[in-house]
């Protein structure tokens, strides 16, 4: 479990950090009001917290001592503290704090609530450092890696293109404009021909000040560009901010491509994405891939019955029952209203048919409890082989035999016809 030290001597302040601490999913904290009760805390058995959060003066240490303790114990450590102390911040950043933030504002507790938030992430989150400088690869690799990035390192801009096919969590590279053999702008060029701005950001990087390259970078698909001369807080801000541009869009992807009720792909997922994917499977010998259409029988009726609450609760648990027949590459979906899909990847048709069979006798026999209200479940479907090349031509075969099926006494499976 991630356990935080808080060391502040302010009772105000400690309240609305902890408060803080638990929204972002830091429950166990170790507060301590002053250095010996820190010191005390960490030489506790019950093993070292992974990250701290100080306030620089304390009733027995009012010179920032307690940054040296954590430094001892080797924790990462974020300063949030009311002196406003040029020197002494930057004696603090020369420490190696991960960040130095001052109590001016409701807005700034917030920042360090969301500082520990993506502190927690961005060990998963892959960052490549381009640069043919060694000294400079290496100290912007430095400045990164306070943020707990997994940092990566290239030379030159082949080396770099490797790294990104070998390593699919790097989703930010920090590229040097100027270099001996290929320079930035045609590892840019390169970068955009396979990945998109939305997956792989790129922040251009100079030590020379001149906007013709600037704007260059940025028409050629980088996202930003930084004077190899600006602080570390400023590098810092602007690696996340290009980040959260990242996240934003993959979030909004999701959101487009997903059910919100069911958490199921949606049709838009099946229709664009899935149908691509799809052409690329191969079948095993005596395998093929399906398609299964199914609607649930009378759900007019419950809608209308027992409530569109209850409804949502049938839905809901007929979407976990289709998440069971799934494995490998299969998709399921959920079309709209009560109209569901699933995709079987490489499967031979015994099998399809015997899971299928096994979903009707399940959901009949696991009626949906909601608000002291049950109902029995049933559903019809339609199954067609599929051609991953006429995805279109099975989604209109399952469809006409899921009529079938309904015409023929619902709840029940019809796969020829």
């Amino acid at each position: 479990m991630q356990t935080t030290l808080l060391v502040e001597d302010a009772a105000f302040f400690e309240k609305a950090i902890v408060k803080k601490l638990h929204e972002v999913g830091r429950h166990q904290i170790m507060v301590a009001r002053s250095y010996e009760e820190a010191e005390n805390c960490l030489n506790l058995p019950i093993g070292e917290p992974d990250l701290a959060l100080v306030d620089l003066t304390l009733p027995d240490a009012p010179d920032g001592e307690i940054v040296d303790l954590c430094e001892k114990f080797n924790i990462p450590t974020i300063v949030f503290t009311s002196r406003f102390d040029p020197n002494t911040r930057g004696k603090m950043l020369k420490k190696g704090v991960i960040d130095y933030v001052l109590k001016d504002s409701p807005g700034s507790l917030n920042y360090v609530a969301e500082l520990i938030r993506k502190l927690a992430q961005n060990p998963k989150i892959g960052v490549l450092v381009l640069d043919d400088s060694n000294v400079e690869r290496d100290a912007i690799s430095r400045i990164v890696s306070k943020h707990l990035y997994k940092v990566y390192q290239a030379a030159s801009t082949d080396e770099a293109l490797q790294t990104l096919k070998d390593h699919k969590d790097i989703k930010l590279v920090l590229a040097d404009y100027f270099m001996p053999d290929k320079d930035g702008f045609a590892f840019l060029k390169a970068v955009r021909r396979v990945h998109d701005p939305e997956k792989v950001g790129v922040i251009g990087m100079s030590s020379f000040a001149n906007s013709d390259n600037r704007v260059r970078f940025l028409k050629y698909g980088a996202g930003d560009f930084v004077d190899k001369n600006c602080s570390p807080e400023e590098l810092l801000l602007r690696v996340s901010q290009n980040l959260d541009y990242i996240y934003r869009i993959e979030e909004l992807n999701v959101m487009a491509m997903q059910d919100a009720l069911t958490g199921l792909y949606n049709r838009r997922f099946l229709l664009d994405e899935a149908s691509k994917s799809i052409k690329k499977w191969q079948a095993s010998d005596g395998h093929k891939h399906w398609l299964a259409l199914m609607d649930l029988d009378s759900f007019k009726g419950i809608n209308d019955t027992l409530g569109h609450d209850f409804g949502d609760a049938v839905l809901t648990s007929f979407a976990q029952h289709l998440k069971k027949l799934a494995r490998g590459n299969d998709v399921v979906a959920r079309l709209g209203g009560d109209e569901f899909c699933v995709v079987f990847c490489d499967r031979s048709e015994e099998d399809v048919i015997e899971g299928l069979q096994n979903l009707l006798d399940s959901i009949q026999a696991s009626p949906v409890r909601h608000d002291g209200e049950e109902h029995l479940m049933k559903t019809s479907i339609g199954l067609a082989e599929l051609d991953p090349d006429h995805f279109g031509d099975a989604l209109k075969l399952a469809d006409h035999r899921l009529y079938a099926a309904k015409r023929t006494g619902r709840g029940q499976l019809v796969a020829t016809g």
